[in-house]
């Protein structure tokens, strides 16, 4: 999975919990549906989401399922902690949302890095036998 595809796929997660989900609130300032600040929040949640695979690589030379999974967790329900304490006119009204939703976004967001660990793994062997059939290429 590339990194736009990954953005995308956790920009309409995002999008569309706080859609769905029943306890997942709203504000819109008008009669006529709005997005503002839902859409503003689902963007950088996504965006946030998308970058935790590629600043894992860059940072650390071999990243784990485990540290993809601790670093959405605590941006996926992180987020939506605060999303209650700014006015961006998303609200949570109750405990479940509030897990169902984390628990929805982290594992979109699992998922797409998984996804995107799996492809870079994928390259590295194929690399590597290239490299290995060069060397024996270059001895005969």
């Amino acid at each position: 999975m590339t990194y736009f595809k990954s953005l995308f796929f956790n920009f309409l997660i995002v999008f569309f919990v706080n859609h769905i989900l029943p306890g997942v609130g709203i504000d819109y300032y008008t009669k006529l549906p709005e997005i503002k600040g839902d859409l503003i929040f689902a963007f950088s949640l996504g965006f946030l989401n998308s970058l935790i695979y590629p600043i894992l690589r860059a940072f650390h030379p071999r990243p784990t399922h485990f540290k993809i999974g601790l670093i959405s967790f605590i941006l996926s329900f992180g987020a939506y902690s605060i999303v209650n304490i700014l006015p961006l006119g998303i609200h949570i009204s109750t405990a479940g949302a509030y897990v169902w939703a984390g628990a929805i976004v982290w594992a979109g967001s699992y998922l797409t890095n998984h996804l995107e660990l799996k492809h870079y793994q994928r390259l590295k062997e194929l690399e590597e036998e290239v490299q290995k059939r060069l060397k024996e290429e270059n001895k005969k």
